[in-house]
């Protein structure tokens, strides 16, 4: 440890441009981890975290709930599951609504629910009587710009009119901001269900006391996902998250080979030195150590760093651009640099161990 430090401060710029280029490199890995946790969440925050156990889908649907139809009715089978602790309609559409008094349109996502359901959302302002109004509507609260509590929605085909009675936090499906409204009102609107004499419903969500136990319907026209499958249906969902942990993966795997060649062409570079010490009976267990401190010491100040410059910046973010990140996420990612950049050190530590004094004196070939 002495020996490596003692090098750290005689070598001080050599070290502070590894040092800066780590920082870097774990900055934009925490950076990118948090924009693809906040895509995800604005993709799916009105089901992420919801704590519904399955989804109950038509089976020609093919696990994609805006294909997915059936009658509102099958919910009475549903419920009489053993391993079903509730189960509620959840209607889905894509739609335009414009506002009534300038004509101005919003394309949003339509969740249709029962009003008084575990599914009704927890309102932050406005009405907490939330759906019991026939036509009253729950918008995401990304839209407090541009409405407020009292103001008319109306469909873009039958003009139905639908009141604002309040908002609720982190509602979006799809990148969409969600319209809460209640299920009879989405069975009016809705062109493909405007003529259907039995009401339908999009999916059914269900309840369980223990997720683990699966959930079989006897109703062979139904199938049915697990949470996680259903939040992968949502358009463009897994696609986002693939390619940004892909990019993530690769900047953490190309950290851990910028120190693993620049400790290595120092190591060479520094054979003769070694050689030397191992002539005066320096151990080779010390060397490695000085190496594994200078990796370990340069590892946890650009960690260290990246973490706190990734929380600055995210103080500073625009509303517009979604960004999260938890202290799970910073500490998995941290701790997998960290792996990296130790394991990719060992390459080092093999040379040093080969290292022949009097060959490295001589100058030998090594």
């Amino acid at each position: 440890m002495f020996l490596g430090l003692r090098e750290l401060l005689y070598s001080k710029l050599r070290y502070i441009l590894v040092t800066g280029i780590m920082i870097l490199i774990v900055l934009l890995s925490l950076f990118l981890s948090g924009l693809a946790n906040g895509l995800a969440y604005d993709n799916a925050s009105s089901v992420a975290n919801n704590d519904v156990s399955y989804y109950a889908l038509a089976k020609d649907a093919q696990g994609k709930m805006e294909r997915s139809l059936f009658p509102e009715s099958d919910l009475t089978a549903i419920k009489k599951d053993k391993n079903v602790k509730d189960a509620a309609v959840l209607g889905q559409s894509m739609q335009t609504l414009k506002r009534a008094d300038d004509g101005k349109k919003f394309s949003m996502a339509i969740l249709a629910i029962t009003p008084g359901s575990f599914l009704e959302p927890k309102v932050m302002t406005g009405s907490q009587m939330s759906l019991t109004n026939q036509d009253g509507v729950i918008l995401d609260a990304s839209l407090k710009g541009d409405f407020k509590v009292g103001d008319v929605l109306e469909d873009d085909i039958l003009n139905k009119q639908m009141t604002v009675i309040g908002f609720a936090k982190d509602q979006k499906y799809s990148h969409a901001p969600v319209v809460y409204m209640n299920m009879a009102v989405w069975q009016a609107i809705n062109p493909t269900l405007y003529h259907q004499k039995i009401p339908q419903t999009s999916t059914v969500a269900i309840l369980t006391d223990n997720p683990d136990n699966a959930v079989k319907l006897s109703n062979k026209d139904l199938t049915v996902i697990s949470h996680k499958d259903f939040l992968n249906q949502i358009p463009g969902y897994s696609a986002e998250q693939m390619t940004l942990n892909m990019m993530i993966f690769f900047l953490i795997v190309i950290g851990g080979f910028i120190l693993t060649a620049f400790f290595y062409v120092m190591t060479l570079q520094k054979t003769g030195q070694f050689g030397v010490l191992k002539a005066l009976g320096t151990k080779t267990s010390y060397l490695v150590a000085s190496v594994v401190s200078q990796v370990v010491l340069i590892s946890v100040i650009s960690i260290g760093i990246s973490i706190a410059a990734t929380a600055g910046l995210s103080t500073i973010m625009p509303d517009a651009m979604p960004f999260r990140l938890t202290g799970m996420t910073m500490a998995l990612y941290s701790v997998l640099f960290f792996a990296v950049a130790v394991i990719g050190s060992l390459l080092s530590l093999i040379k040093i161990a080969k290292v022949d004094a009097l060959d490295a004196i001589r100058g030998g070939d090594q």
